[in-house]
């Protein structure tokens, strides 16, 4: 039934769009090649689709490889056909709302003169080509803008000796998605250029196999810290989007992927707890297992994870998605100072202005999908994540390494 709905919604846009373009440019070459790249992606994407049917190839392995191209190229023209679409929904309100007014007021006849309505079929030709040189951006070079973030946080309950601590937070690698190899050794060059005390990592080392991160597993053992490497687990991290052909697979899909964070240097918190030592004072690190609203999988365990820490601790908490601490984190009895976690990636697509503005379709999902938050003197800091899923690029939400220096009151 959902895929019912989503394919006519899919056919109205298609021709409500084609309407607008007929209005403007009746039959002539424009609207040929409208119809003509919209038959293309679709017959690529229908034809990579089966071939991966055929050959019985798996998806997870060969999505970025055989879907990446046309599904870009899909989105691409969809976000130009959304917008196109909800300016001459917005006109064909206005419309309605005055032939109901005149049905009522009066009986004189409105006339809508066509070229009223060319007009305006043009101007929302205009403003839906807008976005176009951003989302090729995106899918080119957005991807790999890495960005640092940089926060310094205080806190009245830090103690003394890690005043001026500082930790780098990334999240959402999605190893199977990455394909530059000297953008992705520029961001962790980026990392280390930070000389932080920690490197915490907050979930989605890959999209749904092990194997994803062989490839990288040398460029990531290079990430350095002074204090450790640490890591939790996203939900993708355990192969629950794929098919496997039984549950040993699995099961050694998973210990696989334990290993080689651990090869790179990640000390992987499985609902468990380790202090951070300096001086005669410490730290309480956190990591729990995946929580998340809705139907994500809650492998996580806080009474387990918090074992031995005192309410007095200073705490930091590493989680993969922000629902967990809107829902379960901010009002728990124990105080979790900070929290870092990762998952939303901003949907790889929004409008910021540092500072000022920060919009993003996901933020109809999540709270808290991006950046600092304070709330009940408890701090969240949402990663957009270091890859992609899904739309092979970024628009307007570029990778995020985010370095939080701790600092005593």
């Amino acid at each position: 039934m959902r895929w019912a709905i989503t394919i006519l919604m899919f056919l109205a846009i298609e021709i409500y769009a084609y309407q607008a373009l007929k209005t403007v440019f009746k039959f002539n070459w424009i609207s040929k090649v409208y119809v003509l790249t919209n038959f293309c992606a679709y017959l690529l994407l229908s034809y990579r689709i089966f071939y991966i049917e055929v050959n019985k190839l798996n998806y997870s392995d060969n999505f970025y490889e055989y879907l990446s191209i046309p599904i870009a190229l899909i989105i691409t023209l969809c976000s130009y056909k959304f917008i196109l679409c909800l300016h001459l929904i917005f006109e064909d309100f206005f419309r309605l709302v005055l032939l109901v007014k005149n049905s009522i007021l009066s009986t004189d006849p409105i006339n809508f003169s066509s070229s009223r309505r060319s007009w305006i079929s043009k101007m929302g030709l205009m403003i839906a080509s807008i976005p176009i040189p951003f989302v090729i951006y995106g899918i080119f070079k957005g991807r790999y803008d890495f960005r640092v973030i940089k926060y310094a946080i205080e806190f009245d309950d830090l103690p003394d000796e890690f005043d001026g601590y500082q930790l780098t937070h990334i999240s959402d690698i999605h190893a199977g998605s990455l394909s530059n190899e000297e953008k992705t050794k520029y961001a962790v060059d980026l990392i280390n250029k930070q000389k932080s005390n920690l490197v915490l990592f907050t979930g989605d080392f890959v999209n749904s196999k092990s194997n994803e991160l062989l490839r990288w597993e040398n460029v990531f053992s290079k990430i350095k810290s002074t204090d450790g490497k640490f890591s939790v687990l996203g939900n993708h991290d355990y192969g629950d989007y794929v098919n496997w052909e039984s549950q040993e697979i699995k099961e050694n899909n998973f210990k696989n992927l334990l290993t080689i964070q651990n090869r790179m240097g990640f000390k992987v918190l499985l609902n468990e707890n380790i202090k951070i030592k300096k001086g005669t004072s410490y730290l309480s690190l956190i990591g729990v297992e995946n929580w998340g609203k809705g139907g994500f999988r809650k492998s996580a365990d806080l009474a387990k994870a918090c074992k031995g820490i005192k309410n007095s601790d200073f705490k930091i908490m590493m989680t993969h998605d922000p629902s967990h601490w809107d829902i379960k984190l901010r009002d728990h009895k124990m105080k979790f100072n900070l929290t870092l976690c990762g998952h939303t990636h901003g949907m790889q697509f929004g409008i910021e202005i540092p500072g000022f503005f920060k919009w993003s379709p996901v933020q109809w999902v999540y709270k808290q999908w991006a950046g600092l938050y304070l709330e009940k003197n408890q701090y969240l800091n949402v990663n957009r994540g270091f890859g992609v899923l899904g739309f092979p690029g970024r628009v307007g939400i570029p990778p995020e390494i985010s370095v939080i220096k701790l600092k005593k009151t």
